[in-house]
């Protein structure tokens, strides 16, 4: 996966997250404050989520 998607997949998904936040508390729609807890829970694994190892055999 290239860089540049990735980076717009994270931020995407970081800005659905606040889309079903805004949209979901005032109307009181749990469904949507759980997809933004999904959503988020999605930027932060794009984030944080693990590394790929390298095939570098030196640096074993």
């Amino acid at each position: 996966m290239s860089v540049i998607f990735r980076v717009i997949l994270i931020v995407a998904c970081f800005f659905a997250a606040i889309a079903c936040y805004l949209f979901g508390v005032p109307v009181g729609g749990i469904v949507f404050v759980i997809l933004g807890v999904v959503f988020e829970g999605l930027f932060w694994i794009g984030i944080f989520g693990k590394k790929k190892k390298s095939s570098n055999p030196e640096s074993k």
